[in-house]
């Protein structure tokens, strides 16, 4: 049962990832933003250098690694048992460093992309993530974030018998989709590209009707309107406006 009591953010152990089951929903999870990236970066997604802010114990990383072929990757975070765990799961090179750190410890303008998964919601000043990580892009680099999607079915969470209560004291700053909008167009981002994903929703039984229905239908959850309500992220991917686009 491998986990690092001081990162209060990440309530998984590293057994539960692992599982089957667990490491079978963390690829679906993660498999869409690289098959994103793969897309978008085209011929060059297999030499690109990609920082991921936040690792958590390198599932994200290990899945980039064996599922996509990506070799050149990179991961930061400010706890160092965390840190110390991921690497039992990736060969990235991983730094121990804060998002509010005046300087990261890489050097800037060095990657193609950098992911931030799950680590917003937790910062009284997401701006920040913002301001610093274009810093450290590539011209024509991308940015791709996901966090809680705030819409009826999170904020039924509480309702007994109904919804799955968020119990992570950490979690102090999830917002609606249009404030992620908002703060990126604020700080001179354009956005490239946003989906609903991660199908495992924070209410009981309707969901898993819905899912169901869908895949009888054949047709993608994500990209029906009410049905995706009940996605669980809100994934934006976003580069600095007015930026050439790397052909």
């Amino acid at each position: 049962m491998k986990r690092d009591p001081e990162n209060l953010t990440y309530e998984h152990t590293l057994d539960t990832l692992c599982s089957e089951s667990g490491y079978k929903f963390q690829r679906e999870k993660y498999g869409p933003k690289l098959a994103f990236m793969k897309k978008y970066f085209g011929d060059r997604f297999s030499g690109m250098a990609l920082l991921d802010v936040g690792v958590g114990y390198g599932v994200f990383l290990k899945i980039a690694a064996e599922d996509y072929g990506l070799g050149d990757l990179h991961g930061m975070d400010p706890y160092p048992q965390s840190i110390e765990i991921a690497r039992e799961m990736t060969s990235a090179r991983l730094e121990r460093g804060s998002i509010f750190d005046d300087r990261w410890p890489f050097a800037e303008g060095s990657f193609d992309a950098i992911t931030c998964f799950d680590v917003l919601e937790h910062l009284e000043r997401p701006e920040e993530f913002l301001i610093k990580a274009r810093r450290y892009l590539k011209p024509g680099g991308i940015i791709l974030i996901s966090t809680p999607n705030k819409e009826l079915p999170y904020r039924m969470r509480s309702i007994p018998l109904i919804g799955f209560a968020d119990r992570n004291p950490t979690h102090i700053n999830v917002q609606p989709l249009v404030y992620w909008k908002n703060l990126a167009a604020r700080h001179g981002y354009e956005i490239v590209a946003s989906w609903k994903g991660e199908y495992l929703t924070h209410i009981r039984l309707i969901p898993k009707i819905l899912k169901a229905l869908c895949a009888t239908l054949r047709i993608d959850p994500r990209k029906v309107p009410v049905v995706n309500a009940f996605e669980q992220a809100f994934v934006m991917v976003i580069r600095p406006a007015n930026q050439p686009v790397r052909g």
